[in-house]
């Protein structure tokens, strides 16, 4: 039996949709607020009351619904009792589902031992967010590749393969946002549960085999993403990294780069442009070269702010760490960091000429803090920085 289901989801959501203070001294403060911004505390909270009236009346037990039908339970003429018994009965809802996604995570983790390297990495990482770009469909097998921009990875595909699939409940579309999962390891295979949204729907797949390829964006992507550039964009590119031009129709290995347009060359196809748009053999790809940044992706990880660990040279700590380069100043600050005894001179003699500054005080709260700890402060700037170290 399945943990997660979008009736638990719902049931969760709708019991968190009606916002009510939780004390007298909120609702005090609230009709305070409400009267300097000549506000009508009444007639605002009848507004958000009657906007979910309906479906109040389809979730909340029986026992609340004379104060939806009066309009008195989001207001301070609810009976004190009624009050403390439905935020009772919101917190039992949002504990029980708390409940289930940890049940679901707890079998996942599970799972995660019958699977390989590459499929478990993936579901070790969360899937949250991401959204569905393709779905591709054959007798035995469906593949799901995902757009992993809104998401909490490096990775910038994903996709999931299911091959030789047993059973397979609702229906999935691209656009949609991977919300909440739970994986099984059956008999047969390997089962998979996800709570999508826009639309809202519970899928469900068990297959023989469940295989997974990710992709990452190249290293310069961020400096060409906004502005555009295809052709110099492709130049910063590194093919000895596995390039891989992806989009919602096609994927195909990227096999060359050139110097003229197209400026690469795909591995069983071709890129080209005119005036209808970019394509790659008859499928229409683009509008324009420049959208195609967004389609190039890399087997290898880079990441994209490595260069601020480089360390700086001793003899130009000083100047990097007090002056106005960003970019020197943050590797200052790392390399100082990275080596507080080594540098415990050096340091001291930085923070001394370190006038505080409002811009400046969750850097200087964090590497203060740091050199305190590892002892190397002397007590000058202890006393410097005591407000700071006693926080």
């Amino acid at each position: 039996m399945w943990h997660l289901t979008l009736q638990e989801k719902k049931a969760y959501e709708n019991a968190m949709k009606l916002f009510i203070y939780e004390s007298d001294e909120e609702w005090t403060q609230y009709i305070a607020y409400a009267k300097e911004n000549d506000i009508d505390p009444y007639k605002e909270k009848k507004k958000e009351l009657d906007e979910i009236r309906d479906s109040l009346m389809n979730y909340l037990p029986l026992r609340f619904h004379t104060y939806v039908i009066d309009g008195t339970l989001n207001t301070p003429d609810v009976p004190k009792h009624v009050r403390v018994d439905f935020l009772g009965w919101r917190n039992e809802q949002e504990q029980l589902f708390e409940n289930i996604l940890e049940a679901a995570y707890e079998e996942k983790q599970k799972t995660l031992a019958y699977m390989e390297s590459k499929e478990r990495e993936v579901f070790e990482q969360s899937l949250h967010d991401a959204t569905i770009v393709s779905i591709h469909r054959n007798a035995t097998q469906v593949e799901l590749t995902f757009d992993m921009a809104g998401g909490f990875t490096a990775k910038s595909i994903i996709s999931l393969t299911f091959t030789n699939i047993i059973s397979e409940v609702g229906q999935v579309e691209p656009e949609q946002f991977y919300i909440y999962d739970e994986l099984r390891k059956t008999a047969n295979g390997m089962a998979l549960r996800v709570i999508f949204d826009c639309p809202e729907v519970e899928w469900t797949i068990e297959a023989e085999e469940l295989d997974a390829e990710f992709y990452y964006r190249p290293k310069t992507y961020s400096d060409f993403a906004e502005n555009g550039n295809f052709s110099n964009y492709v130049q910063t590119l590194k093919l000895e990294h596995g390039l891989t031009f992806i989009t919602p129709q096609l994927k195909q290995r990227v096999i060359g780069i050139q110097q003229h347009a197209p400026f690469i060359i795909l591995e069983n196809s071709f890129l080209y442009e005119n005036d209808q748009g970019v394509f790659v053999d008859t499928i229409r790809v683009a509008d324009k070269l420049d959208d195609c940044i967004h389609f190039i992706h890399t087997d290898t990880y880079e990441d994209p702010y490595a260069h601020f660990s480089e360390p700086v040279p001793i003899q130009d700590l000083e100047a990097a760490a007090l002056g106005t380069d960003i970019e020197l100043k943050v590797r200052a600050w790392n390399t100082m960091y990275a080596n507080p005894v080594q540098l415990a001179e050096k340091i001291n003699d930085i923070l001394m000429q370190m006038i505080s500054a409002h811009e400046d005080e969750m850097m200087q709260n964090v590497f203060i803090r740091h050199f305190n700890s590892e002892g190397i402060l002397t007590s000058e700037l202890q006393a410097k920085f005591k407000d700071l170290l006693e926080d």
